[in-house]
């Protein structure tokens, strides 16, 4: 390609002159060297060049010789700073070429730049030299100066802008920086946010609370008369520590509340808080989990911290084995025993806390980490069970005294009736009672709503519109229930009877309610084998009433509930005269089950089981044919009325008639305003546990 230098005054010359390659004359263009419209092209273009120079041109480029034309050959002809002429000897055809006239990229310099960078002042792509009344002075000025005097002129007018633009360029990189700061330091906060890294506070998730505030002390605490004994002493320590230190006693480092949910751990640390008027730090185990490594350390180490600031005082870590699990051997994260480590360090180790005692609950004491649970750190553990007779009766107590009740409410039959409930459960109870009472317009709450709430924590909320509609299903319902109930009565040992509906609550289409008459803590044989003939009484009666081919699944619960205590029985409790004292416990929390009997012991246990089973069954059977008359009575009955208590039942034993119903139908029997439908599974037996041991479930049978 070959470049010439063309005067700037050709630029107003110059026109786009298209002489295609290929035409009609192409045979005149090959017989002469070059047309006379070329020549007359050429000159039109290049008159201000010399003959000479001219030919010159013409010769080196050989234009518009078609024997001799090269497809790559251009020659270019720089006019001014944006324009170009170009021509293209193998087409025979010329170009002006100005610079940025497909993106436009001239004009938009002459136009400010819209946008977020626009708004915070900063028209990065605005034409300075457009901008102001110095731009028009200039342009002015500039049509007066002679041709010689243009050029300095213009190179002042160009120093000045230059020193116009370093300033504003400064300014603008301060801009710039600031709004960079501003921006990282937004997403810097968005960040920490987020993943909870403290920001104003080494430890901002620590809540200090004020021990006036709490407003709780040891006499709102009831049923557990032996964990506030225990914590008596810490309080007095807190209270009055020179008495003990005169004496070189030490205090307590830890204290581990331990107990199943809802038997008032949490409630028991706020007692402690309100009876010592110290300091007093709560936390939740999980707070110390973070998605960084390192936090949670830190988190332990600023609240031990904060403590030692205002010691004497308390902390207190709910749900510690969130933060105090057993620690592990793990090469993907070598990290995960932090947190506990220094735990273990800031309660025990070589930097002493006098006076500040960590008191932690868990329900889970068997995955807490053995070194935490020794002497130095945990050095008492406080056990919170399950509340007994005379502790429920205090709790109830409680709770009734903060709500208005009828005469009728017999706080010994509440008690009796809810082995097994824990405080927080017996609350709930109270609470539900008290609902239910204000929105059946009720002043006071009354004994029917009392076994209202207590049914419905323990199985569920009643069907809305009371009994089944489809009355052949209510039909075996009402003697599956009957069947419970005979059995239970006719049985010596068995737990009474308390009451029987056929309404379904829950996921049952019925349900024999038991009512110990005290508190067993030691539960024998024939109390096993009594609870197994009562289980069995269901599927019995479904069989003698209407046949081994119509029995229902209704006593899928009943059978399944009757097999586990058959099988402890045997495998636990050394209760079967074959396999004798062997303990054969098969549960493990192993992959691999450990099976450690010989095949000879596993089938005589199977068979022991299972005649434990028809043993049980057998003797429900022979109670329900002696006694088929007052069965098809108490069905009866129940179809009539769907529920009765205890007391309805002997009468109808007795008289062979129900001579009056004075239990309220507060199951179903008034109208109902709501439309919610329950689907249920199978009839239910409730009996109440003898056993402590026994959970909640294992109520429904």
């Amino acid at each position: 390609m070959t470049t010439l230098l063309v005067p700037t005054s050709l630029a107003a010359q110059i026109q786009n002159i298209r002489l295609p390659s290929r035409t009609n004359v192409r045979n005149e263009l090959n017989s002469v060297g070059c047309p006379s419209v070329c020549q007359l092209a050429y000159r039109r273009c290049f008159s201000s060049l010399s003959a000479s120079l001219f030919q010159v041109l013409l010769r080196e480029n050989r234009m518009c010789a078609l024997q001799y034309r090269k497809k790559n050959s251009i020659v270019t002809l720089r006019l001014e700073n944006s324009l170009n002429l170009i021509y293209y000897p193998s087409r025979s055809q010329f170009y002006i070429q100005k610079r940025g006239f497909r993106t436009q990229r001239a004009q938009k310099v002459n136009k400010p730049k819209k946008g977020f960078f626009a708004i915070l002042g900063i028209n990065t792509l605005e034409n300075v030299r457009q901008k102001g009344p110095q731009t028009k002075a200039f342009r002015e000025k500039l049509k007066t100066v002679s041709d010689n005097d243009r050029k300095g002129f213009l190179e002042g007018y160009m120093a000045a802008l230059d020193y116009s633009n370093e300033q504003k360029q400064k300014r603008s990189v301060v801009r710039t920086i600031l709004l960079s700061a501003t921006i990282v330091g937004l997403g810097l906060y968005i960040i920490f946010k987020s993943f909870g890294i403290p920001q104003t506070s080494l430890f901002s998730s620590v809540e200090e609370v004020d021990p006036e505030v709490i407003g709780v002390t040891f006499k709102d605490v009831r049923g557990a008369d032996e964990a506030k004994n225990e914590l008596r002493g810490i309080v007095s320590y807190l209270r009055d520590p020179e008495r003990y230190t005169q004496l070189g006693a030490r205090l307590p480092k830890g204290v581990l509340l331990v107990g199943p949910p809802g038997t008032g751990k949490t409630l028991l640390a706020k007692a402690i808080a309100g009876e010592a008027q110290v300091p007093f730090f709560q936390a939740s185990g999980s707070e110390f989990d973070e998605l960084f490594v390192g936090q949670g350390a830190r988190r332990v180490r600023d609240l031990f911290a904060r403590a030692k600031e205002k010691a004497p005082c308390i902390i207190f870590i709910d749900e510690i084995d969130s933060v105090g699990s057993k620690r592990v051997a793990d090469a993907m994260h070598p990290h995960a025993n932090q947190t506990v480590n220094q735990l273990l360090s800031e309660m025990d180790g070589f930097n002493t806390n006098d006076g500040v005692i960590v008191i932690g609950a868990t329900n889970r004491v068997k995955d807490l980490d053995a070194a935490l649970l020794r002497p130095g750190r945990f050095d008492i553990q406080v056990q919170v069970p399950y509340p007994d007779l005379e502790g429920r009766k205090e709790i109830i107590q409680l709770y009734l005294s903060r709500i208005s009740t009828n005469d009728d409410v017999n706080e010994d039959v509440l008690a009796r009736g809810t082995t097994g409930f824990t405080g927080a459960e017996i609350e709930n109870m109270i609470n539900q009672a008290a609902l239910k009472a204000a929105g059946d317009g009720f002043m006071k709450v009354t004994m029917a709503h009392m076994e209202e709430a207590k049914d419905r924590v323990m199985m569920g909320p009643a069907r809305i519109r009371g009994r089944l509609p489809d009355e052949e299903a209510n039909r075996i319902t009402a003697f599956h229930e009957a069947g419970h109930t005979l059995v239970s009565i006719y049985t010596k040992h068995a737990v009474p009877v308390h009451k029987v509906t056929i309404i379904p609550r829950g996921g049952s289409l019925g349900h024999t309610s038991m009512l110990p008459k005290k508190d067993e803590y030691h539960v024998n044989r024939a109390q096993m084998l009594a609870q197994l003939d009562t289980l069995m009484g269901g599927r019995v009666a479904e069989e003698l009433i209407f046949g081994p081919d119509k029995i229902t699944t209704g006593a899928a619960d009943d059978l399944r509930k009757a097999t586990d205590l058959a099988k402890k029985m045997v495998k636990t409790y050394g209760m079967s005269d074959k396999v004798g004292l062997r303990i054969a416990d098969d549960e493990s929390r192993s992959w691999i089950a450990d099976n450690q009997l010989s095949p000879p012991l596993s089938e005589m246990i199977d068979k022991e089981i299972s005649r434990f089973l028809k043993e049980s069954y057998e003797r429900a059977k022979d109670i329900l044919i002696k006694h088929k008359k007052e069965h098809e009575l108490l069905a009866v009955a129940l179809l009539e009325h769907e529920t009765l208590s205890i007391e309805e039942v002997k009468e109808l034993l007795q008289n062979g008639k129900l001579l009056s119903h004075a239990s309220e139908k507060q199951e179903g029997s008034r109208s109902r305003k709501s439309s919610m439908r329950y689907i249920y599974k199978n009839p239910t037996v409730i009996i109440t546990p003898i056993d402590e041991t026994i959970s909640k479930e294992e109520r429904q049978i």
